[in-house]
């Protein structure tokens, strides 16, 4: 018995100090993290990882990430692989391993590594960034909806919402869209390009039918972009199709007069005035600047557009006459 306990006794001798070592390892792999000491780190964690026989998830994991940060995707995706092999359900080597993925260009295996890991924890916001983002730049717009909406529901940051906007839009969801992009200036107040690009969803069907206010707000988006730069021509041609929705023709003229003036080469503007003037029996004014657009009209829509505007024009003359 007292041989038993004394063996008892030095096998618990040698296992301490390896324990206490791993321990210390951890602290200082920690803390090298924190600091963002990577290659301290990167060793640090893989001692850990070697001494806990790969069977530390946490380790490898840090590790994966200290050799991205150096630089070293390849390795970190290695390290990742091996590491879901060993421990398939964890979602933070799946969500990680998107991230390797999706920077080093693999996109596609990049959606499946944070599917995987949405998965496992459908709330991980690091996940659902990713899932949304490279759906995005995959061209799969209606499937980075859904991701998308729970990330903006669990943190709605403007990114999150630009990322929502441009799914939603791509995907035909325009009313979306449209709630998203009010959030998003809510919270930012929104840049003049973006204020530009947001005030032509206004002209959707489907958005006017269920947000009826919706050209009126974009219309004062547009008035803020005209305030701000007062010779953007592509604003007054907005603003102008707008006031054409609103029957309010008088106003629609100033805008589109205002657009052919700040760019005489801008053959939208004149055909969109033209046509207003045709509207209004105004057909001398609409023959000249048909004129005009005869001149600058070069891509095949423009050139058979301006065809059926000046049939309209001779046909209203004969008719005057």
């Amino acid at each position: 018995m007292r041989a038993t306990i004394l063996i008892l006794a030095t096998l618990t001798a040698c296992a301490t100090p390896r324990s206490a070592g791993v321990e210390v390892n951890e602290r200082l792999a920690e803390a090298a993290s924190r600091r963002g000491d990577w290659a301290v780190a990167a060793d640090l964690w893989h001692r850990v990882y070697l001494a806990e026989r790969f069977d530390n998830p946490r380790a490898c994991l840090e590790t994966s990430r200290a050799l991205a940060e150096l630089g070293d995707p390849n390795s970190a995706e290695a390290l990742l692989r091996d590491g879901l092999r060993r421990f398939p359900e964890d979602s933070a080597l799946s969500e990680f391993h998107g991230v390797v993925l999706e920077e080093t260009g693999y996109r596609r295996a990049a959606e499946a590594a944070y599917a995987r890991a949405l998965e496992l924890q459908p709330d991980l916001v690091l996940a659902l960034e990713g899932l949304g983002r490279v759906r995005l730049q995959l061209g799969l717009e209606t499937s980075a909806i859904p991701p998308l909406r729970r990330l903006v529901e669990l943190d709605a940051t403007p990114e999150a919402l630009r990322m929502l906007v441009q799914a939603a839009r791509g995907g035909g969801e325009h009313v979306l869209a449209y709630d998203t992009i009010l959030h998003l200036f809510d919270e930012t107040g929104g840049t003049t390009e973006e204020l530009m690009d947001a005030a032509t969803i206004g002209l959707e069907p489907e958005l006017r039918s269920f947000r009826r206010a919706s050209p009126l707000v974009c219309e004062a988006w547009l008035t803020r972009v005209l305030e701000a730069d007062p010779q953007r021509t592509r604003a007054h041609i907005l603003s102008g199709t707008y006031r054409e929705l609103a029957g309010d023709d008088e106003a629609a003229v100033r805008h589109l007069r205002r657009a052919c003036e700040t760019d005489p080469g801008c053959v939208e503007a004149f055909l969109d005035l033209a046509e207003v003037y045709l509207r209004l029996a105004e057909v001398e004014a609409a023959q000249d600047l048909l004129g005009h657009a005869a001149e600058i009209a070069e891509d095949p829509d423009s050139r058979a557009r301006l065809s059926t505007l000046l049939s309209r024009a001779d046909e209203e003359e004969a008719a005057g006459n």
